[in-house]
């Protein structure tokens, strides 16, 4: 993945404004920060029907999942998506000192865009994505582990109220031989809902309330309807994506 600096974008723009034209709208992810580091989506996983919820692999959590937008240096080529969830980077931690020794395996998975703008539905879609795994070699006193992410129909929806800030996805998880089916809802950006280590709706608020004493609002779009979640205590999407002014 290579990136191409967005200069040529800003140029592009400069001259449709002198010619009169609107610039086509680009297919763009939230970023987290101005320096370039991955954007984290509040993630939400539902488990879709027909599948045993008790099984390992069934009981993924809300968590945090990086998505970046790479621009190509070839124009010809396609730009890319990559997303990585937070659950795996921290099991790369867990598991240092039994690194997976296949130079195959990628902790983040990436796939390209069908196009640079979003289709009639707003939406930017990356249909197939290249998995996540890692596998965990065993020792003489542990076992060998297995975990992959089989992202797939990743599609970003992208309007000027919404510009690139909520995605929705499928996902094949696999933990250890055990595989899970969900939908996978982010939404732009983590916002941690915890006072003393217990849920607090309040900071899922996205306006303030000087009463209180809260000075500033969450961050998230006032369009998203959202709760903190009492495990993960982030807070996750609610409706559905796209979430919009339309009930």
């Amino acid at each position: 993945m290579t990136m191409r600096w967005m200069g040529l974008g800003v140029a592009v723009l400069a001259l449709a404004g002198c010619t009169g034209e609107d610039p086509e709208a680009q297919c763009v992810v939230a970023r987290a920060v101005s320096d370039g580091s991955i954007g984290s989506f509040a993630t939400v996983y539902t488990l879709l029907p027909g599948q045993n919820p008790d099984m390992q692999c069934a009981q993924l959590r809300p968590e945090a999942v990086g998505l970046q937008k790479y621009y190509s240096s070839n124009p010809d080529a396609p730009d890319t998506v990559a997303i990585r969830s937070a659950r795996l980077g921290r099991l790369l931690e867990d598991f240092e000192e039994r690194p997976d020794l296949d130079p195959a395996h990628a902790p983040y998975s990436v796939g390209a865009l069908a196009s640079e703008s979003p289709g009639a539905d707003h939406f930017c879609a990356v249909p197939e994505l290249t998995p996540t795994r890692l596998d965990v070699p065993a020792t003489d006193t542990l076992p060998a582990q297995s975990f992959a992410y089989e992202w797939s129909n990743l599609r970003i929806y992208n309007t000027p109220g919404i510009p690139g800030t909520q995605f929705v996805a499928d996902l094949s998880y696999t933990e250890n031989g055990c595989t899970a089916l969900y939908q996978a809802k982010g939404i732009w950006p983590v916002v941690t809902c915890a006072t003393g280590g217990k849920p607090d709706e309040a900071k899922c608020d996205p306006y303030p309330d000087y009463s209180v004493g809260r000075l500033r609002g969450s961050g998230i779009n006032p369009l998203f309807p959202v709760k903190c979640d009492p495990v993960a205590l982030i807070c996750v999407l609610t409706g559905d994506v796209p979430s919009d002014e339309t009930p």
